[in-house]
Parts: structure tokens; sequence; C-alpha cells
């Protein structure tokens, strides 16, 4: 029997919930993430990332190797495979004799090739019957261009998620996303640069993320340069990633087979034929079972370090990453954390205590990459594998977030958003004697956020009945009194009046941005004209000018603008 969603989870506080054991249980690729960071630090020995500075800034390669762990549960490829890529990327440029300049940038463009992940979630759905991960996961192996290559994916694969009986929709699916791929992946491409800049990337590896689905002989992809043409950091690091794929699934030798094949079509031929020369030794340097020391060590001289107060920019990147993937969570985790800090106000916590609990509701949901978009858009009850994963987000934020430095504190706090004071949340079952009160603050800002947005299963609720629900939760002790008075204080606080057309970014008018906000909420043309009461003709020229206004190319790019420039509806109460 399917378990009803929880009352801390998905749904509404009002819902009714399955007892679950406290502590869920984890397989063994999501169990390796316990053993990230072993390698080095035995014995007491510090990590890399650990050894103490005279200074107060922060290591980029630290927080972005942390981050890249996040991106390959979004693959679902085993942890620290972006770690891999860029040892072995780092590797073979300088066999190619690049410079040190030129190998940073493969560094860094590996750490965040799948920056963008969140960025065509929709398309990716429509192709795995739901299972965006699965999908991003069996296309980071095929060839676009090879057409029988792309239907053993259809039989071998969609197979088993369609059904036989499903499998004439799935071939369908296929042949519609065959047709918006180039669409999708310039999505992946344009969010992937546009939060890589945010989290500190230089120029030239955000530019390189543009290039990152190119083809050396140019198929699939016409608006990007082919052959010397494309970016060779992108070039380079593409090969080495498909090529670790490939090791994983098959060994040494698959991995070979598969770049003879596509040298000169896929792959640039050079560099095709120097990873042939030297796969042997490049792969045996990754025979560790940790390689997270390994990766921090190899980042090249000089490393990049960020200022302290950097690290709210990365906490927003962050939080936009996760939001970007469903219109029905646009704005939430900024809104989540707005209201957490401004109750932590509320409640006499110093601006310190405060600005952790916004970073920490910036961060909390990190771990939703990791649930395929079939289980937060589900209207009935989900199953045990289903429920199961969705609270094993919770752990994976926490997790991965630790082992940067920087974001430690936040991620406890967030790590704990769905605990509550009775012992009925998760992901461990804590009771009211562990949770901090901040956690605690975090837990009911999240609770009224997301019952005030709108939802796959429901509409958003109206303040007093959220109100009304939040003190019921009180009442059988799973909410805080305290934490409940100062956030439903912060939210029944007026809202800032909207800016006038003058003050719009980027010399928007108001209907460009009327249009924008229908963009990230997923409308296309169509249905923008039919709300907006205007010619489809018309929506598709605004949409032109406004993307040519803001600088972007695609809807995810259009999106990420509209974040980054609080341009997101505020929900109507």
């Amino acid at each position: 029997m399917g378990s009803p969603r929880s009352t801390c989870c998905v749904r509404g506080l009002s819902e009714r919930r399955t007892p679950w054991p406290r502590a869920p249980s984890k397989p063994a690729r999501l169990a390796a993430l316990d053993n990230v960071r072993i390698i080095g630090t035995a014995g007491g020995g510090q990590s890399v990332a650990d050894r103490p500075r005279s200074d107060h800034s922060l290591r980029l390669a630290e927080l972005l190797a942390a981050v890249s762990l996040a991106t390959d549960l979004s693959h679902d490829v085993p942890a620290e495979s972006a770690l891999r890529d860029a040892l072995l990327a780092v590797e073979l440029a300088r066999l190619a004799g690049w410079t040190d300049a030129d190998v940073s940038d493969v560094y860094y463009l590996a750490l965040l090739y799948h920056m963008g992940c969140t960025g065509a979630v929709a398309a990716q759905s429509r192709l795995g019957g739901g299972d965006d991960i699965k999908v991003r996961h069996w296309m980071s192996e095929v060839d676009y261009a090879d057409s029988p290559e792309l239907m053993r994916i259809v039989v071998t694969r969609l197979a088993s998620h369609w059904g036989l009986s499903g499998l004439a929709e799935g071939m369908s699916a296929v042949a519609t996303a065959g047709r918006d791929m180039p669409e999708a992946l310039a999505n992946v491409a344009e969010a992937a640069a546009r939060l890589s800049r945010r989290l500190g990337a230089s120029p030239r590896v955000t530019d390189a993320l543009g290039h990152a689905y190119g083809r050396w002989d140019g198929k699939v992809f016409p608006s990007l340069p082919s052959a010397e043409g494309l970016s060779a950091t992108a070039r380079l690091v593409h090969l080495v990633h498909v090529a670790e794929i490939h090791h994983q699934a098959g060994g040494v030798e698959v991995a070979d087979a598969v770049v003879r094949q596509r040298s000169g079509t896929e792959f640039d031929p050079e560099l095709a034929a120097l990873w042939l020369q030297n796969s042997q030794d490049l792969l045996r340097t990754l025979s560790l079972d940790s390689v997270w020391d390994q990766a921090l060590s190899a980042e090249p001289e000089p490393h990049r370090r960020v200022g302290p107060s950097h690290l709210d920019e990365i906490s927003a990147a962050l939080a936009d990453f996760v939001d970007l993937a469903s219109p029905f969570t646009r704005g939430h985790s900024t809104r989540v954390a707005k209201l957490a800090e401004a109750a932590a106000l509320n409640a006499g916590l110093g601006g310190e205590d405060a600005a952790t609990v916004r970073r920490a509701g910036q961060v909390h949901d990190l771990g939703m990459v990791s649930v395929p978009n079939r289980v937060w858009i589900k209207h009935g009850s989900l199953n045990q594998s289903e429920w199961e994963r969705v609270r094993l987000h919770a752990y994976h934020t926490q997790r991965i977030l630790s082992l940067a430095a920087p974001l430690r504190a936040a991620a406890t706090i967030a790590g704990l958003h769905h605990e509550r004071l009775d012992g009925s949340g998760y992901h461990v079952g804590l009771g009211a004697n562990a949770l901090p009160f901040t956690a605690r603050l975090l837990a009911v800002a999240e609770v009224y956020q997301a019952m005030s947005e709108d939802r796959a299963w429901r509409p958003a609720l109206e303040a007093k009945e959220i109100a009304r629900q939040l003190q019921d939760q009180v009442a059988v002790r799973r909410l805080d009194p305290r934490a409940v008075d100062a956030v439903l204080s912060a939210a029944g606080r007026p809202r800032q009046k909207g800016r006038s057309s003058q003050a719009w970014p980027a010399g928007l008018t108001d209907r460009e941005v009327d249009v924008l906000k229908a963009l990230t909420r997923g409308l296309g043309n169509k249905q923008i004209a039919r709300e907006l009461q205007v010619a489809q003709a018309t929506v598709h020229t605004h949409v032109i000018n406004l993307y040519g206004k803001i600088g972007v190319n695609t809807r995810a790019g259009a999106t990420l603008f509209a974040f980054e420039n609080d341009l997101i509806d505020s929900p109507s109460r």
C-alpha cells in the first residue's frame, strides 16, 4: 500500500502521515557519500580543504567540489564522478601540453559541467516517463547523431520505464525529444553558465560551458561552432566525461572503444588519439575509493579563492539551481530564506545567527535533485520507494554541504528542516532535545512557504488557513510555538510595493515583465497569449525583445534572470 504524503514533506499539514523507521536506509551508491574525504585524513590528519590559512578567504574548489556531488546525484552516477572527471581532464590537458591557465579552466569546467542540469527537467521528464534523472544518465552515454544508438536506448532503457504497453508512447516521446533536444541542451548550457558565473567561475569557464554539448563535426547543435571553432576546454572535458561514464559501466576497454568510434565525429580526433594512447595510465589514477582529497590536490596553482562575502551569492545561486527545476518551486528557496531570516530577527537572534538561518533556507532543498520530477508532481500517494527517496533529500543536503567547511553551519540546520519536536520527522527522526532553535525556525518557515505556494496537486492555501494548521501542529507538539509565532509575525508584515516600470531591470516594459513572469511558470506562447489576452504573435515578439534586453537565449536563462532580479510573482496574500 502506498504511503500518503507526509504533512512535513510535500503536501499540507492537515494530511495524514504513515509511520516510518527513523533512519532511512541508504543504497550503496548513496552511502558512498559517507566515505567521501576519508583518504588522507586517517589518524587525525587534516583534509587538504581543512588546512589552516591566515586570511579569511574561501577556497573555491572546495565549495564547487561539494556542489558537484549534487550534480552527480542529478545524473544517477556514483558519488565523486565529477571529481573523477576533473582529475582525468587535468591529466589529459597536461599530456596535451596546455598552459597552467588552460589546465585550470579544464579543472573548473569539469566540476561545473552539469551545473545546468535543472534547466530542462520538463523535457527530460517527458522522455523518461517522469524520471528526468534516469534520462540524464542515459543521455550522457548516447551519441545524439547516431540514430540506431538512440533506438537502442529506447528499447533497452526506456522499455523498463514505460513498460511494453507504453513503449509506443515512449518512442513517440523520443521522437519529440529528438526535435526538442537541441533546445533542451541549450537551456542546460545557458543555465550552467549563468549559475557558474555566480558561483565564482571565470569568464573563460562560463564561455566554455556554452559549448559543453558541442560536437567536433557540428551535427545536432547547428547553433554551436564545430571543429577548431569549438572551445578546446569544452572539447576535452566532454571527451573525458563520456569516456569516464563508459569506463564506469564497462571498464577501460569499453571506454576506449567509444572514444575510438566517435573520434572525428563527436570528439576532437587529436584529443581522442591522446586519450587512446594514455587511457590505461589515466584511469589508473582513479583506483582510490574516494578521490576527494586527490581532486582538491589536483587543482592547478594558484588556487582560486573568494572572500567570505561571496558565500551569500553562492548560497543564493544554489537556491536558484534547485528552484529552476519546476514552475511549482520557482523562488521557493529564496522566499523560505527571507522568511526564516526575518523570523530569526523577530525571535531575538543575532545578525550572524540570522544570516546562517538565511543561508540554510537558501540551500535546504539541494538534495531534491536526487528525486525524479514525477515524485514531486505526483497527485496520488507516494509508494514506499518514492517516499524513501523523498526522505533522503534532507540527508543529501546536509551530507553534501557539510563537506564544504564554509557552509557547514548552514548545512546542519538545512538537514534538519523536516525534523519535528515529537520525533515524527525525517531524515533521522530527532526529537525536541536534539533540535536547535534555528532548525525549528527553518522548519516552520519552510512549511509556511510551501503551503502558500501552488503545487501540482493543490492550490496555495490562504494565510489564515496556514496559520490555523501551524497552530494545530503546535498543539500536538510537532512545531515550536516560539518559532511559529516568529514566522507568522514575519509573514504578516506588509510586502514591499512593486517597482514602477521605470525600475524594471534592463529597460523591460510592464508587458515584457508580464511575459517573463509567465515564462517562469512554464507557460508556452499560446498559453501566455490567452492569459494576457493578446495575439500569440505579440507574445512571440515580446519574448524576442525581452531576451535581447536581458541577454539570454533560452527560457532557463530568462527564468534565472527573473530569480536574480526578484521578478517572480509573490503569493497573493
